[in-house]
């Protein structure tokens, strides 16, 4: 049996920029991985297909879904001859801005192209996680990444120190199609925030201003993120459309927000080097080699930033 684990991410301010001909927003935001992971378990099998299966009832696990629909890229595309019986133990919801199903999907591009040494050109790696979802390519790198375009544009940033983080999950599923959906894009031109934040690295710049509509939808998760500010949390936001609130703070605040607050998650946030050591092992039982994979993508993407 191979295990691979999968990353959740939260969005350190997001912004809205314009939006595309084809119906897609154009962001500015920065990535920025949490230690929560889903954890996949395979068994290689010689039919040349993919048995997937997984722990919530509440998600599909058929050929729409994004790890099918992953190795469904790889196996159409190269002279791959043998499928796995796949498994997903899921510990980050659905719908909840954490970015599940993203990071299932590019966990399974970097295993599929290092277990069959396919060596994918970056370029192409990149634009298959892409066609997978915004927020897919991120997922190649981990760590603390500047997101342009659709989400799919990369700049490598200066990781972030670790910062412990109190997370709740309300059980809501919030659609992003319904969200963006409701988007007014008529707004004042004002200075990137996330730059900002760039230039002085204080959090209290930053906003995610898709709030504006998800709390309007949904008032009860405008309703966490207050709680969490009175609680004691120095800095609290939804990542992504929602629906989970995190707050940094010091270990002593959050701990105790948590022993009040059934159901809140302390957690952590992490770095590139943790990311891509702990994502996979092989069969062997070494640990994985994704770490030199992913720094082929850096140079991918241009240094200057547009937001």
């Amino acid at each position: 049996m191979i295990k691979l684990r999968s990353f959740a991410k939260i969005n350190l301010g997001l912004e809205i920029t314009g939006k595309r001909t084809d119906g897609y927003h154009t962001l500015c935001t920065i990535f920025q991985t949490i230690d929560i992971s889903d954890e996949l378990q395979l068994w290689e099998n010689k039919k040349q297909k993919i048995s997937l299966a997984g722990s919530d009832p509440s998600i599909p696990w058929d050929e729409n879904n994004t790890i099918s629909r992953a190795c469904r890229l790889i196996y159409e595309n190269y002279p791959v001859r043998r499928g796995f019986d796949i498994r997903v133990r899921k510990n980050i919801p659905p719908g909840s801005g954490l970015g599940g199903g993203s990071g299932n999907a590019a966990v399974m591009l970097l295993f599929l192209d290092r277990y069959f040494n396919l060596q994918i050109p970056a370029a192409e790696m990149n634009a298959m996680a892409a066609s997978l979802g915004a927020d897919v390519p991120f997922f190649l790198y981990g760590g603390t990444v500047l997101g342009e375009g659709i989400g799919e544009l990369l700049t490598r940033l200066p990781e972030l120190s670790q910062r412990d983080i109190a997370l709740f999950i309300p059980p809501r599923h919030v659609s992003s199609a319904l969200i963006f959906s409701r988007l007014n894009l008529t707004k004042p031109a004002l200075p990137s925030k996330i730059q900002l934040f760039l230039q002085k690295s204080d959090f209290s710049d930053l906003e995610n201003e898709l709030e504006n509509v998800t709390f309007v939808l949904f008032p009860e998760i405008g309703e966490i993120k207050l709680k969490m500010l009175q609680g004691g949390c120095d800095f609290v936001q939804m990542t992504g459309s929602g629906s989970a609130v995190y707050g940094l703070g010091t270990p002593e605040k959050l701990a105790a927000l948590a022993s009040m607050w059934p159901g809140m998650i302390l957690t952590r946030t992490i770095d590139k080097n943790y990311y891509q050591e702990k994502i996979g092992v092989w069969p062997s039982g070494k640990a994985s080699a994704f770490g030199a994979e992913i720094r082929r993508f850096e140079s991918s993407r241009p240094s200057k930033t547009t937001c």
